[in-house]
């Protein structure tokens, strides 16, 4: 008498069967915990009630895209429905920001309720925002720390005194100060005519 062959068989197979065109509830679970939290798959398969031996082999196969399509179509349905739900539209922010005031009106909280009515302003186009952003610190500096420094550049690098050195010069101008001026001879000419 011939005894049958036992094969292995994963019991994950038995657990959830593939041909299923429904989603069983540890499944949707499964969905649910993958497409919300910030966790691995088989943190995902442990939490949606699958046994620490089945969870890891469970992750992998509902996210091969080969054995479970219909648990990657239900995933992707899911983000797409939260994306949508969160998505940042002019209406949803201004809405929102609207409900903060209110609440924060209701509790007293008036320097709450009246920045959330300034944001809701700001969104709306109501004020416009002017800033000036000062990079160097040249309109702090003196006449003499400018020229110091403009010398300090013109020795670090050659190349800049050279190319410069024609066009901008400090000379003690026709009045006895100091002027910044242009040495080329043709602008000295146009220059002196000026100054007649």
């Amino acid at each position: 008498m011939a005894r049958a062959k036992t094969t292995y068989k994963p019991k994950l197979d038995i657990l959830v069967n593939p041909k299923t065109k429904g989603l069983t509830e540890k499944q949707e679970k499964f969905c649910r915990i993958y497409a919300t939290e910030d966790v691995t798959r088989t943190e995902a398969a442990r939490l949606a009630g699958y046994t620490e031996k089945t969870a890891p082999i469970a992750g992998s196969r509902f996210l091969n895209g080969r054995d479970y399509p219909h648990i990657l179509a239900r995933i992707a349905e899911i983000k797409e429905e939260l994306s949508k739900k969160y998505e940042v539209t002019f209406d949803n922010h201004v809405r929102q920001l609207a409900r903060i005031r209110d609440a924060a009106y209701e509790k007293g909280n008036y320097p709450a309720a009246v920045s959330a009515e300034k944001a809701r302003g700001q969104a709306a186009g109501l004020y416009i925002s002017r800033q000036e952003i000062l990079v160097g610190k040249i309109d702090q500096m003196s006449r003499e720390e400018v020229l110091a420094e403009i010398a300090k550049l013109q020795q670090e690098f050659p190349v800049l005194a050279s190319a410069t050195a024609p066009t901008i010069d400090m000379i003690r101008g026709p009045r006895g100060e100091d002027d910044l001026f242009i040495s080329d001879p043709e602008q000295e000419a146009i220059l002196a005519e000026i100054d007649e």
